[in-house]
């Protein structure tokens, strides 16, 4: 019977395949969407899911044979599997299109395929908590004691992280802070918009708190003592929630990226907020 494990390295190893096969069609197709080329989306989703399944099984495989191969653990992970199908096949289908496959509710079928887009996202965050419980439950005896606590950290506080970042974005049906000009100037790779505040960027960072804290930890294991590394890694999760959160902070108040250090030294932007309709010098 195939059990999380397998779910969790096939999900990792697929988005993998489907990355390398969506990368060179930037080449091929040239149209653009939101500033952007169409297949930027789909290539952006299978990478970062590739990594979150990649995560999701590097941890399950240090969980004890019991608790890997439960019934509750495949199911949860057979929920992920099932919701990335979709979540994929719809950002792929909105692409080839050269539709927006986020904010589309123009009609009551693209509202309720976004919806659908939508829950799926919450299952596959909701795995990772999943996996992170288990962690706890179950216990992990491979794994050191700051991995331990930087991957119960990372998973199941990075679940909430990654939907207290979503939600603005999905309340406000927009990316963005403010109407972005048209000549927005936009962060390589990412994406990120450096005219205005960009949602986005807070939802990374708390969302990659999956991988962050766990890789701290086994850093942290492997070069301190066990006392020390279990006291450092709760001090360096601390500190990344509070980055999250000031970063959340930040674009709520409508300010840009460039500006985010004169903002938390207490000095005006350099540019004004384009949401209150200003120029931007």
């Amino acid at each position: 019977m195939i059990d999380a494990l397998a779910i969790w390295w096939l999900l990792a190893t697929s988005m993998a395949v489907l990355a390398a096969l969506l990368i060179p069609l930037p080449f091929l197709d040239r149209r653009r969407l939101d500033g952007g080329n169409v297949w930027a989306k789909p290539i952006k989703f299978s990478i970062s899911l590739a990594i979150h399944f990649l995560t999701l099984a590097l941890v399950t495989a240090a969980l004890a044979p019991a608790v890997s191969g439960s019934l509750p653990l495949t199911i949860v992970a057979s929920a992920a599997a099932a919701a990335t199908l979709y979540e994929m096949a719809y950002i792929v289908f909105r692409a080839a299109r050269g539709e927006r496959s986020h904010f589309n509710v123009a009609t009551r079928l693209a509202a309720a395929l976004y919806a659908g887009m939508a829950f799926g996202a919450v299952v596959i965050t909701l795995a990772a908590g999943a996996v992170g419980l288990a962690v706890v439950v179950g216990g992990a005896p491979a794994l050191g004691p700051a991995t331990w606590m930087g991957t119960v950290i990372g998973l199941v506080g990075g679940t909430v992280l990654t939907f207290l970042t979503a939600f603005p974005i999905g309340a406000a049906l927009s990316r963005h802070v403010g109407k972005p000009p048209a000549d927005e100037m936009r962060m390589p790779l990412t994406g990120w918009s450096l005219s205005v505040a960009d949602r986005r960027i807070p939802h990374f960072l708390g969302t990659h708190a999956m991988q962050a804290l766990p890789l701290a930890g086994l850093v942290l294991d492997l070069l301190l003592p066990a006392a020390a590394a279990g006291a450092a890694i709760l001090v360096a999760s601390a500190l990344y929630v509070l980055v999250v959160l000031a970063s959340a902070r930040l674009v709520a108040r409508g300010v840009a990226l460039p500006d985010w250090g004169r903002a938390l030294l207490g000095h005006p932007p350099r540019r004004a907020s384009v949401a209150e309709g200003q120029t931007i010098p």
